[in-house]
């Protein structure tokens, strides 16, 4: 998008002449705009995203005056105006938490996970019945199944890539038929899981923005901590780029032992470490597939499955 498309956005909703017109280099899946410092312009890119989209859009509406999340100005998915959907919502007034993260002292940044903590719960006890009708979604699901499932799905776009060898590919499908029974215990729940810091606005050590819930959704509510364990192993996964220079594992070291204070019930699960790399396994590879010639990231999940070439 440029700035002649998206004034002719902004004047058929009657929001004014745009004077600046800045491009966010944050997230992966949509192109989010700065408009006269005063709106964000997101715009689903990927059609086949528009799922999850229209997600956004519902729980930003859902949870208005419950949680720190953007208002919405206008919603269009019709792509009469434009060819994408997109959304318009006020620009909240805060810095995200990776730009300010290496700047605060334990004891603050404690506090940031204990405010975390206290809206993940929100979010987790929120009646799901209107999230299930109006996605058309099964009112109950089993994590195992659902887990699996998506390991495998990715396991075989993965295979029909070539981006494995065969051996490697069996090795994981042994593994997720040795482990997959640990994912057996479930704690369902409408989980926002996407946690990591790109999608915190803070001010003043205070979250004042929660961006970001096209992935939320029914789910085993200690999955979340997977992002969470991303974040201390491995600092700049999920950091813009502009921030990478601030990233050091020793800030990030305590998340855990912080959410567990905070959230305990996260943790209250038999084989955590078993169940986590269940989860990292599913979110590896699903992540390869758009990244296929990372050498790393295949070196994380043979790793994470005991692959030895």
């Amino acid at each position: 998008m440029n700035k002649v498309e998206a004034q002719l956005i902004f004047s058929k909703h009657n929001l004014g002449p745009i004077e600046s017109f800045d491009k966010i280099e944050i997230g992966f899946t949509n192109k989010v705009y700065s408009i006269n410092n005063q709106y964000i312009l997101k715009v689903c890119e990927d059609t086949e995203n528009e799922d999850k989209f229209l997600r956004e859009e519902f729980f930003y509406n859902y949870f208005n005056g419950q949680l720190p999340v953007p208002k919405i100005i206008t919603f269009d998915d019709t792509k009469k105006i434009y060819n994408k959907f997109y959304v318009i919502y006020h620009k909240i007034k805060g810095d995200n938490l990776y730009s300010k993260w290496h700047l605060m002292n334990n004891a603050e940044r404690k506090e940031i996970v204990r405010q975390l903590c206290g809206f993940l719960k929100l979010i987790n006890q929120t009646t799901v019945d209107s999230f299930v009708k109006k996605f058309n979604l099964p009112p109950t699901i089993n994590w195992r199944g659902k887990m699996v499932l998506q390991i495998n799905e990715s396991l075989e776009k993965v295979e029909e890539r070539k981006l494995l060898s065969s051996n490697f590919v069996q090795h994981i499908r042994e593994f997720v038929n040795k482990n997959q029974h640990f994912l057996d215990e479930q704690k369902i729940a409408l989980v926002y899981w996407d946690t990591h810091f790109d999608n915190i606005l803070v001010n003043d050590n205070k979250i004042v923005g929660i961006l970001d819930f096209e992935r939320t959704e029914l789910a085993s509510i200690d999955f979340v901590l997977d992002i969470v364990n991303k974040m201390m192993e491995f600092p700049k996964k999920y950091m813009s780029e502009a921030f990478e220079q601030y990233a050091k594992k020793e800030d990030y070291a305590q998340l855990s032992s912080w959410f567990k204070e905070f959230y305990p019930e996260l943790f209250a699960f038999k084989d955590l470490e078993k169940r986590f790399a269940m989860y990292a396994l599913e979110n590896d590879l699903r992540i390869l597939l758009d990244w296929p010639n990372s050498e790393e990231l295949k070196g994380v999940i043979a790793k994470t499955v005991g692959y030895i070439k």
